[in-house]
């Protein structure tokens, strides 16, 4: 049974309905403020075909470890509850295990992304507590995903460049001084399926592959 598109019409329902509740003490200093961050990220399992040369087949099945992803943010505070930013963030998942008929002749792989987006969110400020909560909404262009099926030293590549992505957002900052903040939250990135052309050592496509990563991340920010 397939639930993440259910789940993301919920949780992008659930974000917007919050956003516009009345808040109280909404105002803050405006400004610029960047961000680090690093994060755990979770890839479900996806069923997929290969379609070329690499004689992999059709009914293949994907599982993944858990992945790594780096980031960063530069945003604009405009002090009323309000914020956008534009955000560049890489991750990886490591292939775990591939079943199907020519599944055997992998021995290592893994499905990356390299996504900018462009972020709104929106900020519940308390005047006597240091944490911000927020949620938020990401519009992304994928500059390239990526999906490697290795066999020893022999490299096969299958990538596609200019999709559009989602991605939904509800955390909280804490303020360990007038300029530091530390920020922790959850991100939902939805790709849907894809159709990747070869792009080395193989001819063809993988038709389909499902690219739904879910992910935590720690950041630090600094205020202008």
């Amino acid at each position: 049974m397939n639930i993440v598109r259910p789940l993301f019409s919920l949780a992008l329902t659930g974000c917007f309905a919050i956003a516009t509740m009345p808040a109280l003490a909404q105002t803050e200093p405006q400004g610029f403020y960047v961000t680090a961050y690093a994060q755990a990220s979770r890839l479900s399992s996806t069923s997929f075909d290969e379609v070329g040369n690499a004689n992999l087949g059709a009914g293949l099945k994907a599982q993944f470890d858990a992945g790594l992803g780096l980031g960063g943010d530069f945003g604009f505070n405009y002090g009323n509850g309000w914020a956008a930013e534009f955000e560049w963030n890489w991750r990886r998942h490591d292939l775990k295990s591939l079943s199907g008929v020519g599944s055997a002749a992998v021995t290592e792989g893994d499905f990356a992304s390299n996504i900018l987006f462009l972020n709104g969110l929106r900020r519940f400020v308390r005047p006597d507590s240091g944490w911000v909560p927020y949620v938020g909404v990401g519009v992304g262009w994928v500059q390239e995903i990526d999906f490697d099926l290795n066999t020893g030293a022999t490299e096969r590549a299958w990538s596609k460049q200019g999709d559009i992505g989602v991605q939904l957002i509800g955390g909280a900052e804490y303020a360990l001084s007038d300029t530091w903040r530390l920020t922790a939250d959850v991100r939902v990135l939805r790709l849907g399926n894809q159709q990747l052309s070869a792009e080395e050592g193989v001819t063809g496509r993988l038709a389909k592959p499902g690219y739904n990563p879910l992910s935590v991340q720690i950041g630090l920010r600094r205020m202008f």
